[in-house]
């Protein structure tokens, strides 16, 4: 444990990369006011290696509770028993050498922190605007309600696609009042993405009709099933791409005094987080006033302790107090919802190591297929369209190695049949049929009827009888092979472009495709022909009533944002400590140089990024196994 806190090794980049201890990515900069008898200071002042001293000489509980803090759940933790041993060997006390030993890796301001935070006192009520242990949680997960176009209140992502806020930010009249929710609603990200939200009713709970009035109960029984909470479904998982804050398991208590930040927007502005303590009322739990320091349009906003725990949400509507609602008064059906917001399968490889084709971007495609997969569905497939359709197929090929991939993932419910037209003079439908069996499918005999024969009428009309045949037919032929099969194609870009024969029949097959239950397509390429059916933006959109269609997902350009997320993934599924420092120094060497406009980069550069990421992440992995 003793070798663990101390340490270091020199990485490739020239960084340094600790162990034990030294995982601080969770570490507080600028937390909360430390007590002025122990002299943390965490404003402007640093924290000195005495000061640690006399905190840890002072309350041996609470230096203890901080060093398990730092160590981001490290199992098992270091803890200051296993140092002591040492500290006896180096004729130190623990103290001094455990200050020591944060003073010579630079850790000395972030244990002050984590000491300042466990604090039985109020901390200052203030705000802090650089809240390291949020970076990729609290700054990530918390988010802006926009009803209409106005900003209302705030709110936080507690799962891949759900938004908690306060029920009264957005209603438009109070709890008495016929369809209170009727204004559209939208969420606001941290990342500025403004997105549609889909449902509201997966958990609504009013306010209470006297605290729409500006007048506050007397007691509990005033509060029964009136909680001030809305729980909203993003269009998209955008959790998944940004952060979420977990809901714990089982709802924190609220002690007296107990701190607590709101991780909220006042007046619509991030100006940093509100900090300030708990007063509970003797006799009340509905509500629980605090003293943090919130403005207008800080409604909905998540509240945390300082164990980075979801203890409930802030009203902050009505004068005399500023309160909350605390989690254990509506705990329950928010985590029934919580666990049923699956994301679907994001893969960084498609073979799940380093050395298979990684990827980047192409989160639409997932969400895409995944919705199309569901018993069904709305979304049927999807079209991937390029940006620029002179800049070749870069993307359009690799989208049937995905689609392939994700469907072989469960090989029991899926069939998968490609579809090209590098023969002349193709018949396309002729082509279905034998692929079809091919893949095993029986599909009946086919006769076109009278008036619906080549000659017998025009030739659109002929191609759209015998397509809708044809797709009656291999739904037959799909389900016939189990109630939960489905059958997919993938229409691969035609490099000649198509002939009006050609056209007229991919056209009538894809709409008739469309309106069957059991089949879906991809079709990549073909922007200069017109698809039957709708267009939608995102999958979840297409999860409402309405016509059968297809996700649009363009391809042509890689974000930095996206090259992150695929070594945050990738670090993941390696076992990789790459914190927020790795992520950034690989994703920094993999754009170096690279030209970008507003830091979007063409897809042309898609392998010699591809290939730094893969040797920075070898790099990594050989450190560690060294390391360990």
């Amino acid at each position: 444990m003793a070798v663990l806190l101390g340490a270091a090794w020199a990485h490739p980049d020239g960084g340094l990369r600790l162990r034990g201890v030294c995982r601080l990515s969770l570490a507080i900069h600028s937390c909360v006011a430390g007590n002025s008898s122990s002299n943390l200071s965490l404003g402007d002042a640093m924290v000195s290696r005495t000061d640690i001293e006399d905190a840890i000489r002072a309350d041996p509980v609470r230096a203890e509770q901080a060093l398990k803090a730092i160590q981001g759940g490290v199992q098992p933790p270091v803890t200051l028993e296993a140092l002591r041993p040492v500290a006896e060997e180096r004729r130190m006390s623990l103290a001094s050498m455990l200050a020591d030993r944060l003073e010579k890796q630079g850790l000395l301001e972030a244990y002050g922190e984590a000491l300042a935070g466990r604090e039985t006192a109020a901390p200052m009520d203030r705000r802090v605007i650089d809240f390291s242990a949020f970076e990729r949680v609290g700054k990530a997960a918390a988010c802006r309600i926009v009803l209409g176009d106005n900003i209302t209140g705030s709110g936080c992502l507690i799962g891949p696609s759900l938004v908690l806020t306060a029920w009264h930010v957005i209603a438009s009249g109070g709890p008495d009042t016929i369809d209170p929710i009727r204004e559209p609603i939208s969420v606001l990200l941290a990342d500025q993405t403004r997105r549609s939200v889909l449902k509201v009713n997966h958990y609504l709970s009013p306010c209470t009709i006297a605290e729409f009035a500006n007048e506050f109960p007397a007691n509990d029984a005033d509060f029964v099933d009136c909680h001030d909470v809305a729980l909203l479904r993003l269009s998209r998982p955008d959790g998944m791409r940004l952060n979420f804050l977990r809901v714990p398991d089982v709802a924190p208590r609220l002690p007296s005094q107990a701190n607590v930040f709101v991780l909220d927007f006042p007046k619509g502005r991030p100006i940093g987080w509100g900090i300030g303590r708990v007063d509970p009322i003797v006799g009340l739990e509905a509500r629980v006033p605090h003293d943090s320091a919130t403005d207008g349009g800080s409604s909905g906003a998540a509240c945390v302790n300082t164990r980075y725990e979801l203890v409930g949400i802030h009203q902050g509507r009505w004068a005399l107090a500023r309160r909350l609602v605390p989690l254990t008064r509506f705990h329950g059906p928010v985590m029934e919802q919580v666990r049923t917001d699956v994301a679907p399968r994001f893969l960084w490889s498609l073979n799940d190591t380093l050395d298979g084709r990684l990827v980047i971007g192409r989160d639409l495609f997932f969400e895409g297929v995944a919705e199309a997969s569901r018993p069904g569905a709305r979304v049927r497939g999807l079209r991937v369209s390029r940006l620029d359709v002179k800049a070749g197929t870069a993307g359009l090929a690799f989208s049937a190695a995905l689609l392939e991939n994700v469907l072989e993932r469960d090989p029991g419910r899926h069939v998968l049949i490609r579809l090209g037209f590098d023969q002349p003079m193709l018949d396309l439908l002729e082509l279905v049929r034998r692929r079809a069996a091919e893949a095993g499918l029986t599909l009946k005999p086919d006769a076109a009827p009278e008036g619906a024969r080549a000659g017998d009428t025009t030739p659109e009309a002929a191609a759209c009888d015998e397509a809708r045949r044809l797709a009656e037919a291999l739904d037959e032929a799909v389900l016939a092979k189990g109630p939960d099969r489905l059958l997919w194609f993938f229409f691969e870009n035609a490099a000649a472009g198509l002939i009006e024969g050609e056209r007229i029949a991919f056209e009538a097959f894809v709409g008739a495709a469309l309106q069957q239950p059991r089949l879906r397509m991809v079709i990549a390429g073909f922007e200069t022909i017109g698809a039957p059916g709708e267009e939608f933006t995102d999958a979840g959109t297409g999860a409402e009533e309405g016509a059968a269609g297809l996700v649009v997902e363009y391809v042509g350009q890689i974000k930095r944002r996206e090259v992150e997320i695929l070594v945050e993934r990738a670090g993941r599924a390696l076992q990789l400590d790459l914190g927020d420092v790795g992520v950034r120094q690989i994703t920094n060497r993999a754009l170096k140089n690279l030209p970008s406009q507003n830091g979007v980069f063409d897809i042309v550069h898609s392998v010699e990024i591809v290939a730094v990421v893969r040797k920075r992440l070898a790099e990594w992995l050989d450190d560690q196994e060294e390391g360990s």
